[in-house]
This record gives structure tokens, sequence and C-alpha cells, in this order.
């Protein structure tokens, strides 16, 4: 018997007071076998609906045959290297028209098509389990026929390799070799999303390998491709091998992906609709990781995160840490990098406008400028020295720097230079 939410058993005690059995089956049976805690669960009844929704008044109608319950709530994440993520379960009842071992003949594959009684006993009329335990998809039906009607099923057979390491049978296998080009004509979204879902399995590295093999590189990067470039196959050979030992984070593990193009770069980021946030953080990547693999000093990364914010810092640290097992940069770089991180953030050095003992105000008040837009202009360029020497951040010399860099241009455009006498 599988392991069931409390949200799932507590159904089934209602039920059961009821004299109604209450099948599970699908997706949710899948998930429990591979050691998921599945979110969506299909409940088979024969209590007709209109006592489900006695029993249950808060349900949501979903059609004459289906209520849905929701026990979920969104966790949204609290930095970019995290997922958002729902948490509970959501149950759709659904009444019986017929024999169960009809009703799993809906799902399009043989591991969704086992269900399991209230009681722990098993109704798995295609050998789903074994299936499972095997992993090895094989299709309810006829996969060529199916994927006729519905190519978005190509990218739902390639999640099981994604996601839990499934081997495709030869019926699958051959099916979508030979519909690549239906594999395409995906709205772009399911695509990006089974992508996504995909790359962040435990097997990103092998389902890599057979949208490769299969020929669908295409569908997700534009015409555009890798072919061309013999360094980008290389890297996106070693990011198949690789990729498995980072972190699951799809943000991050898109950002190596796409990395890998490094000619046609934004040409392969904007051939998907990513979202705007996703996309905030990936288009300036190739640009803003090798910036911060060469901040090699305290100065260098304050003014990065002062520039670029704590997020984006911490956002490309780590996606270059993840380059780093990929792709097996110098290690050193990013030991010092931390090294100096600790030492900022155990000093409390000044970063930020905010951390400046002054302001713009205190500028005016000095009598350096009556302009607020130039007292703004000067307090900005007051980062520069604190930046290199904390113990600049004093009010007394603040004000000496910014008299400076009022009257002399030279002085304003030459901040950035240490002079060796």
């Amino acid at each position: 018997m599988i392991k069931k939410p409390d949200e799932i058993a507590e159904i089934i005690k209602k039920f059961d007071r009821k004299g109604y059995d209450v099948i599970c089956a699908g997706k949710c049976i899948t998930g429990s076998l591979l050691g998921e805690s599945p979110l969506d669960w299909d409940m088979y009844t024969e209590c007709p609906q209109e006592k489900v929704r006695e029993m249950f008044p808060e349900g949501e109608v979903m059609g004459s045959r289906t209520t849905r319950l929701d026990y979920t709530s969104f966790v949204e994440s609290q930095h970019v290297n995290e997922a958002d993520h729902l948490e509970g379960v959501i149950a759709d009842i659904i009444t019986l028209e017929g024999p169960i071992e009809e009703q799993l003949g809906i799902y399009d594959f043989t591991c969704e098509a086992t269900g399991e009684h209230a009681n722990g006993s098993a109704v798995d009329p295609f050998g789903g389990r074994n299936d499972i335990r095997q992993k090895l998809l094989k299709p309810v039906g006829d996969f060529r026929n199916a994927v006729k009607k519905k190519p978005e099923l190509i990218w739902k057979a390639l999640r099981y390799v994604g996601l839990y390491g499934f081997d495709l049978n030869r019926e699958i296998f051959e099916t979508i070799q030979a519909n690549s080009e239906r594999a395409a004509i995906v709205d772009k979204e399911t695509i990006l999303y089974e992508f996504t879902t995909s790359i962040t399995g435990d097997y990103a590295g092998k389902f890599l390998k057979m949208i490769n093999g299969l020929n669908l590189l295409d569908a997700i990067v534009g015409p555009v491709g890798f072919s061309v470039n013999p360094r980008e196959k290389k890297d996106f050979s070693k990011l198949c091998e690789r990729i498995d030992e980072t972190k699951k984070i799809p943000i991050r593990r898109l950002g190596l992906f796409y990395l890998v193009f490094d000619k046609n770069y934004e040409k392969v980021l904007n051939f998907l609709p990513q979202e705007e946030d996703t996309l905030d953080y990936l288009v300036e990547a190739k640009r803003l990781c090798p910036k911060l693999y060469f901040c090699r000093n305290d100065e260098m990364l304050k003014n990065f995160i002062s520039r670029y914010g704590w997020d984006k810092f911490h956002f490309y640290d780590r996606l270059l840490k993840a380059q780093n097992i990929v792709f097996e940069l110098d290690s050193q770089q990013h030991y010092a990098r931390d090294q100096i991180m600790k030492l900022i953030i155990g000093e409390k050095q000044p970063i930020f406008l905010e951390d400046l003992v002054i302001d713009a105000d205190d500028i005016i008040e000095a009598g350096i400028t009556d302009d607020r837009d130039r007292a703004e202009y000067l307090l900005e360029l007051l980062l520069t020295p604190v930046h290199k020497d904390r113990f600049n951040n004093d009010r007394d010399k603040l004000l000496k720097f910014a008299i400076g860099f009022n009257k002399s241009k030279i002085r304003r455009t030459f901040r950035n230079v240490n002079w060796v006498r």
C-alpha cells in the first residue's frame, strides 16, 4: 500500500463511512511508487456526484463527473536561486462510468494506468507497476495515432526520461524519431514548461542526450542550434555528462543550458517565451558571469553588488559555481571570492548608497551644491572611495571627497584608478 497524504487519507475515510470504495489512480500512483509526494490525485468512486458534493460542499465542480478539492498553498521563493512551488494536494474525485479497468485505459502510458483500492489492493490491467520497476515507458494504446492527434505527448514522454530516468520502448522511440517536426508545432509555452520540468529532474543529462539524438533540439533553441560550432558541441556534451551533479534549481539549470550557445546566445534564449523575471536574469548572464568571475578583490566585488544588487550577485555566483562543476573551471577563483565575501560581510563593509554616513541633504547643507540632482550624482561617486577603503565612510572625509569631485572633472573621471607612486 502506498503512503497517502493526510488529506487524501481523510477523503478515503469519509467515503468508507458512506460505504463507498475509492481507487487512487494515475500519476499519483506513479509518483508515489517512484518515491515522490505527488501534488495531483485522481480518485475514482462509484458514489454519484450529487452525494460527493453533499459530502464536500467546498469542492469545485469540474463537469458532470468530477469534483475538485484543493488543499494547496503557494510558497513563493525568497530568492531567485529557489523555486516557487505548491504545497499540499489537489484531489479530483471522479464518478466511475463502467469498470475501473476501462477508466484506466484513458491514460497515455502504462505507468500511469494503474490504481490502488482503499484497502491497498492494486488495479493494474496494463502491467504498469512492473514497467515502473523497470523504468520502461510503454504506451497504453497506439502511440503513433495518439501523437498525430496530440503531438505534445512527445514532450510528455520525454519528461519521464528527465524526471525519472525512464527508457522509451521501441514504439515510443521510433514514433518520436519519425515525428520530430510534429514536436516543434506544439505551442512554445508547452515546450518551455516540459523542457524546464525535464531539465530540473534527476536525469536531466539523459534527457538532453535524448532530445539531441532525436533531433528535437531545434524545437527548444530555434533553427540556429549549435551545429556549426565545435566548441559548443563539446560544451553541450560536458553539460549532458555532469548537469545532474548540480542543484535542481530551474533558472540555474536553464542558465547552464543556454550559456552553451555562445555564438547565438540571445537568439537561442529568446526562442521560447521565457517569463519576464527569468529572462531578466538570463539575458545578462553571458555578460555578467565573466564580469563577476574576474572580480578578484573586495573593491571589485562591492562595485558589482552595488550596481546589480544582492539577488543578481547570488544568482551569478551560484551559476558560476555550477559551471565549475560541469566544465571544471578554476575552483580557486570561487574559493577566493567566497573568502572575500566572508570578510566583507563579517566587517559589515559599506556597499550601497544607504550604507554611507551622509546623504544628498548633507552635501547640500555643506554648501557644496544647491542642486538636488547634482548632490545625488556626487553621492553616487562617493561609493568609489568607500569601496576602496571602508574607513573612508566618515562624514568629514566624504564631504572632502565630494568637494573634490564637484570641482574637478579629472578627479571624477579617474576616481577608479589606483595611482602608484
